[in-house]
């Protein structure tokens, strides 16, 4: 079983479909000398994220999307987390851990996690950081 862990910095726009439900849209580019990562043989050129956002009065979220990798392929995710205030009265904090319930493409059957630390502005501009870790192959199979 292949394990491909990854770090990336999404920055993009969250819109507001109706009262506490989101449509948001992020991307990651990985630049200059590092235009072409390699995480564990898993080569990485940048991601797109969308979602769907559903915020509650008590500051809880949930949220389901995928992120695609380009060419690599994608994975699709649920998510829980909380949304609050932040020390700038300009931007909301969240956090969320998105569980990863499949893929396509490279990452068909990918399983794990990726954690979320997110800044949502007031004008819905949303950076978000992630650190996965995900499982490629079979359970108990050894990789060729």
């Amino acid at each position: 079983m292949q394990s491909i862990a990854f770090t990336l910095r999404f920055a993009g726009e969250a819109v507001e479909l109706e009262r506490g439900r989101y449509w948001a849209e992020t991307q990651a580019a990985v630049a200059g000398v590092d235009a072409c990562r390699s995480f564990d043989g898993f080569e990485l050129r940048g991601a797109i994220c969308r979602r769907r956002l559903d915020l509650w009065a008590d500051g809880s979220l949930v949220q389901s999307g995928e992120i695609t990798f380009g060419e690599q392929g994608a994975i699709t995710f649920r998510a829980r987390g909380a949304l609050g205030a932040s020390p700038n009265p300009e931007l909301r904090h969240g956090t969320a851990v998105l569980e990863v319930t499949g893929g396509r493409g490279r990452l068909a059957g990918a399983r794990g996690f990726v954690t979320s630390n997110f800044l949502l502005s007031e004008t819905g501009g949303l950076t978000d950081h992630h650190l996965g870790v995900l499982f490629l192959g079979q359970p108990g199979r050894k990789e060729d």
